[in-house]
């Protein structure tokens, strides 16, 4: 199914196992970026989960973008529970839009 797209911004409602993944995820990269020392430009992953614990569903393309490439990096190394959840939600984020 595809999420609708309405003025640029994209639906992704995630069921709660889902979003739970999407958040350690999202997290990971934080963590990741903080431990390296590399955050010129700020942390828009913080900016998205903002969101998504706010309980928002709409996202602009750079938000879905950010979700995404969170999720590919933490699903090389998640502990198998995350896996399914993980990759329906990195599926989520691909279907179209």
């Amino acid at each position: 199914m595809v999420d609708p797209v309405e003025g640029g911004r994209r639906t992704l409602a995630f069921p709660r196992a889902e979003a739970w993944v999407v958040h350690a995820a999202l997290l990971d990269r934080v963590r990741t970026a903080v431990e390296a020392g590399d955050a010129p430009g700020g942390f828009p992953e913080l900016d998205t989960l903002a969101g998504i614990e706010a309980g928002r569903e709409r996202f602009a393309a750079d938000e879905v973008r950010v979700i995404a490439a969170a999720l590919e990096s933490y699903l090389r190394r998640a502990p198998p529970r995350d896996l399914a959840p993980g990759r329906a939600a990195l599926r989520r984020t691909r279907s179209g839009g």
